[in-house]
């Protein structure tokens, strides 16, 4: 299925205060329009940092049929899912994999890679834990060796498939410490006994990222000798400000105290594109405009800090309270898809340009011309050496409207051949006109770029694939 990228009138009218967008030329700012940025399927990528969040198809909150078709065409490599312990084991000793199997393979085919959350409990089982978010831990014996079972199954079906699993889903929120340490320690060991190799994911911390949480249940792993099953430390980090990172240095920290092989990762984290009264991100007028910005300062800034990272979600999910808008597909009320969101497009564009071919530079130098506070990463392509940098205005809440300054930028060690502007939020190429540009060896100052609370790209043309636009 061919995804329709739709470019209405609105977001023409939302880049006029800089660029006539609906024209090939602005003729006051020397930029003109070379296209759009194209969308890459999934199978197209070798790898990158993106994972796109596929939750909740355990408790039916959304359905894989209905929206399988946009998962690889939206171009992230990896999906996270949750295994379903309740949905698998309706029986004791009975275990339905029909659905899962449908889910992992499909994916696998779309060149998307599947990796499995093992959280929450079934209640066919006495004390056998909750089924839902917030839920306790299974407790008994009989709940316990029933849990056991079920992720022996589980890895044993999927061990050729899958080799990521992250254990529990935000414990930090009720579960104490002491359990969640001896449960992890417990389900890490059977999993790496069927898959010796598996990348073993903790925590999934809530989205205020409690690194007291996670350093206490890591003293208590060390203290018994297992942090050897530990590849990665997993957190959520739905934020109104998509910029504060305090806390996520701080595990960071935390984490490298006791094993630096142990990696951060960030694998939930999305803002909704209505005003929704619960969930995260709560009670604020979000639109999808908004929402689209603030997933572009997320994921940017992750990717700036080497921090693995996925978007919660791809389809709107149907809770049974109310519809959870976070989804970059709108849903309609039977579950179907009603469209692609702004923020789905956007996330094309980002899958489309950032992959494996893209190492950060970390010693970088640059000037801005005014005192603005933003952020600012810098990429090279692993062979041709061509640049790219990143560049935004951080205002904590990204708002609808889009007021555009402009500001020269100046950079001491640069590599263009051909350097373009991208507006990542539109997906639109620019050329830069004869005077934005003075190049003296290696330094390249860029005059009157334009900047905004959004990500703009300054990149060498080698590192785009673009979709020309007609001239008029």
């Amino acid at each position: 299925m061919k995804i329709k990228r739709n470019y209405p009138l609105g977001l023409c009218l939302l880049s006029t205060f800089f660029f006539n967008s609906c024209n090939n030329q602005d003729k006051d700012s020397g930029f003109s329009l070379l296209g759009r940025i194209e969308p890459r399927h999934a199978r197209d990528i070798s790898s990158s940092n993106w994972s796109i969040g596929a939750e909740t198809m355990d408790r039916g909150y959304t359905i894989y049929d209905n929206w399988r078709d946009y998962l690889g065409p939206l171009g992230f490599k990896k999906a996270r899912i949750q295994a379903g312990w309740a949905r698998v084991e309706k029986e004791k000793g009975i275990y339905d994999f029909e659905w899962l199997d449908d889910i992992i393979y499909d994916m696998k085919n779309q060149g998307v890679q599947p990796w499995v959350n093992l959280g929450y409990g079934n209640s066919i089982y006495a004390d056998g834990g909750g089924t839902t978010l917030f839920g306790a831990l299974p407790r008994s014996k009989v709940a316990l060796e029933g849990w056991d079972n079920w992720v022996l199954a589980t890895v044993s079906r999927y061990k050729d498939l899958v080799n990521e699993w992250e254990i529990w889903n935000e414990p930090n929120y009720k579960i104490p410490v002491e359990l969640y340490a001896d449960f992890l320690i417990r389900t890490a060991q059977k999993v790496r006994g069927i898959q010796p190799d598996a990348q073993i994911l903790a925590f999934g911390l809530g989205s205020g990222v409690d690194y007291e949480y996670a350093d206490k249940v890591l003293t208590i792993v060390a203290e018994k000798g297992k942090l050897d099953l530990i590849d990665q430390v997993s957190f959520h980090r739905h934020l109104f400000d998509p910029e504060d990172y305090s806390n996520v240095e701080k595990l960071d920290s935390i984490v490298k105290k006791f094993d630096p092989r142990i990696k951060i990762r960030q694998t939930e984290s999305g803002a909704p594109t209505a005003n929704q009264k619960t969930k995260a991100l709560n009670n604020y007028d979000w639109k999808e405009h908004s929402a689209s910005k603030w997933a572009l300062r997320r994921l940017m800034g992750d990717l700036g800090r080497d921090i693995e990272s996925s978007y919660f979600g791809i389809m709107e999910m149907k809770y049974p309270d109310e519809m959870n808008s976070k989804g970059i597909l709108k849903s309609n009320d039977d579950q179907t898809v009603e469209r692609p969101k702004q923020t789905y497009q956007v996330l094309q564009n980002v899958a489309s340009i950032f992959d494996d071919k893209l190492i950060r530079i970390k010693e970088y130098p640059y000037t801005f011309e005014k005192d603005t506070l933003h952020s600012f990463f810098v990429y090279e392509d692993l062979e041709t050496k061509e640049q790219l940098f990143v560049y935004w205005i951080n205002n904590k809440i990204p708002q609808d409207d889009d007021l555009k300054t402009t500001v020269d930028i100046t950079v001491q060690k640069g590599h263009f051949t051909e350097p373009v502007y991208v507006d990542l939020l539109t997906g639109e190429v620019w050329a830069l006109g004869k005077e934005q540009l003075e190049v003296e060896n290696d330094t390249y100052n860029f005059k009157n770029i334009p900047i905004y609370d959004s990500p703009g790209i300054i990149a060498d043309r080698s590192l785009l694939q673009i979709t020309a636009t007609e001239k008029k």
